[in-house]
C-alpha cells in the first residue's frame, strides 16, 4: 500500500470518527416511544 493510499485511508477514518461522534451527540437528546398490544405495552428509549 502506498503512502498516499494510507494517508487517504487515515483521513477517511478520521472523517468517519467525527461523524460518529456527531451522531452519538444527537442521539443523547432523542427519545423514541413505541406502543403495542392495543396500547397495553409502551416502551420508551432515550439517549
Amino acid at each position: 500500500m502506498s503512502k498516499k493510499m494510507l494517508g487517504d485511508l487515515m483521513r477517511q477514518a478520521q472523517k468517519i470518527q467525527a461523524e460518529m461522534a456527531k451522531v452519538q451527540d444527537e442521539a443523547k437528546s432523542k427519545t423514541v416511544e413505541a406502543t403495542a398490544g392495543g396500547g397495553m405495552v409502551t416502551a420508551v428509549a432515550n439517549g
